[in-house]
């Protein structure tokens, strides 16, 4: 298969899966926005399809909640005691 056609099916399966994994409420459209953005970038890179060594894409966080970190507490907070038995 031509270079081209490899990179459009790929694309047209990360689409697909993008589209699977927010209609059952996996991932947000906006990180499935971003994430087909980055895919779409990746494959439009002439680089990646020279790179010697083939590439694992990143997996796809399955919690939402998960892909925004915590926010780093500013002060540390006295650890109280554990109580004694």
């Amino acid at each position: 298969m031509s270079d081209k056609l490899v990179k459009t099916v790929i694309g047209a399966l990360v689409a697909v899966g993008l589209a699977i994994a927010v209609s059952y409420g996996l991932i947000s459209q906006q990180t499935a926005d971003q994430v087909q953005n980055q895919a779409n970038q990746t494959l439009s890179d002439d680089k990646t399809a020279q790179s010697p060594a083939p590439q694992q894409p990143a997996p796809t966080p399955q919690n939402p909640a998960a892909q925004t970190p915590a926010p780093a507490p500013t002060e540390s907070a006295p650890q109280n005691p554990a109580p004694r038995l």
